[in-house]
Parts: structure tokens; sequence; C-alpha cells
């Protein structure tokens, strides 16, 4: 039979003040990923290719990131260094210091950057930017797994997202979700499709034209 509601309902038993504040206590709390604001991240010179870097990050690990030291192909990790990646810039354009950083790190000739060399790359670049690029996550770290880097640091995939969206239009509300990333509707950009698939009429490698 059906308990008797005025039993359920009893003060007798009713949960106390102190069993309420306990469950409270003890409940997760979702917590927003923590990622600097808009203004501060803009503030670092390397805001465009920080993200384009980490956008580069999740090509490789989604298979997509076997052309991207190819200076022909579309969205290459040379546009990293263009003023608003992936539009194409001149060489008279580009940023000399993330040119030179690059050119550096893959000076031993690789055909490829694997995740640790991609993760480098953004650290030496954010070290260049100084004090302006202090609020940006993980800023010292040069080490990445795929499959483990997202989950393992949460604000630095968000970082990715927010790029992503406000750049280039990218982006959906589960994505965003399941890193406790906010996805600001007004910050989207409107016309990120006309930086895609472009690629450099010139070779960064020796800055000869293609």
């Amino acid at each position: 039979s059906s308990p008797d509601p005025r039993i359920l309902f009893h003060p007798a038993y009713a949960p106390s003040a102190l069993m309420i504040a306990l469950v409270v206590f003890w409940m997760p709390t979702l917590v927003s990923a923590a990622i600097a604001s808009r203004e501060e991240r803009k503030a670092c010179p390397y805001y465009q290719a920080n993200g384009c870097i980490l956008d580069q990050v999740e090509k490789v690990c989604e298979g997509e990131g076997a052309d991207m030291m190819d200076p022909a192909a579309s969205e290459s990790i040379w546009m990293c260094c263009c003023p608003q990646p992936y539009t194409q810039c001149s060489n008279e354009e580009v940023d000399s210091v993330c040119l030179k950083t690059l050119k550096e790190i893959t000076q031993n000739g690789e055909e490829t950057l694997d995740l640790n060399g991609l993760m480098a790359f953004r650290s030496q670049l954010l070290e260049n930017g100084g004090e302006k690029c202090n609020g940006y996550v993980h800023r010292d770290n040069s080490a990445a797994i795929c499959g483990e880097w997202n989950n393992e640091m949460p604000d630095l995939m968000c970082e990715m997202l927010t790029w992503q969206w406000e750049e280039l239009g990218d982006g959906n509300e589960k994505e965003f979700g399941q890193y406790n990333c906010f996805m600001d509707p007004v910050a989207k950009a409107l016309q990120g499709d006309e930086r895609k698939q472009q690629q450099l009429a010139w070779d960064p490698r020796n800055k000869d034209e293609l």
C-alpha cells in the first residue's frame, strides 16, 4: 500500500538545516573555464597567432595536419603569423617575430609539427609578448597529447573554442558546454567564412614569391 502522505510531510521527517547545508556543501559546483576576458586576450600582440596555433593543434589531432608546413596549402601554420589568420598576407604584413620563431622551431626541416612543437611555438610567442600576454592559460606548457590535452586542460580548450567563435564564427553550444566554456552569442564573428581556405602567395621559409 502507498505510504500515508501525512507521514511523508510530517515535520519529524523534514530534512534539518544541517542536512541541507551538508548536501549543498558536497554538491559539485559547475565552474566556468577560467580564461581571460576578450579585452585582455586581444591586448596580447599574439592574440591571433595564439588562437590560430591552438586551431592547428585541433587539426593535427583530427588528422588534418599533414599539409600544415606547406606554405601553398590552405590554412597552413605559416598563416598564424598573418595579422588575421587565415586571411592571406604579404611578406611585408607578416609578423617577423612570429615567423622567426616558427623557423627556429622547424630549423631541422620537419615536414610537420607535432603537438609538442605547436605548444612550444605558442609558449615562445606568449613569452615574447610579455606582460600583455600574462592572462593566457597554460602559457608555459610545451607538451600535449591528442585525446588527452582537451580533458586535462579544459580552459585551454575553451581558449581555442572562444577564438574560433569570435574570429571564424565556428562552434556550437554542446561543445562549449562540454568544457564549461561561456559562449557569448554577441561575440560571434559574422564574416568568419571570408577568412577560411586561403593560402599564401609567397614562401615564408625564404620570403620568395611562390
